[in-house]
Parts: C-alpha cells; sequence; structure tokens
C-alpha cells in the first residue's frame, strides 16, 4: 500500500516537471514564430551576412601587420634588450667575459 502511495506521489511530481518542461520548449517556439516567416533564401541570406561579418572581423585583427607576425612584440634579450635572441645565448655578454 505505501509503495503505491509513493509511486503515485512520484509520477505525480514528474508529470509537473514534464508540464514546465513542455511550457518553456513552447514559449520559445512562440517566440520565434512571432517574429514572422523565414524562408530558406532569407535564411541563407543571414548566414552570408554573418559569414562576411565574421572575415571582416578576421581580416581587422590582423590589418595591416606583415603575414606570420603576431601582435605580440618580439621577445628580446633581458641583458642588451635587443630582439632574436635570449640571455644564455647574448653574444654582446659573452664578448665582454672573453
Amino acid at each position: 500500500m505505501l509503495s503505491a502511495e509513493l509511486m503515485r506521489d512520484r509520477i505525480t511530481s514528474l508529470e509537473r516537471a514534464n508540464d514546465a518542461v513542455s511550457k518553456r520548449k513552447q514559449h520559445k517556439k512562440r517566440r520565434i514564430q512571432k517574429q514572422g516567416v523565414l524562408t530558406k533564401r532569407t535564411g541563407e541570406d543571414i548566414i552570408a551576412q554573418r559569414e562576411a561579418d565574421q572575415q571582416i572581423a578576421r581580416e581587422e585583427c590582423q590589418g595591416g601587420e606583415r603575414p606570420g607576425l603576431s601582435r605580440q612584440a618580439l621577445a628580446r634579450c633581458t641583458k642588451c634588450r635587443e630582439p632574436g635572441h635570449n640571455s644564455r645565448t647574448c653574444k654582446k655578454d659573452n664578448v665582454d667575459t672573453a
């Protein structure tokens, strides 16, 4: 008897949860429908415009820079402050101590 009552309580709670999920899904569908009809051609135009905007954004990020170089400054030696090597391979340091 007790297990049947527990099962009924469990079933009613699951039904309430399912109703809540269904209402949320219906709300989303209604909101999309209120924005009007979206034809295949209009959808393709939106996608093409979005891709063009992304391409422009990528080009602006790279704009004016030489290919292959990042926007980050070149690493410099901590001893002589010249780019292209580090303090272990610094020739100025090696010449001074030799």
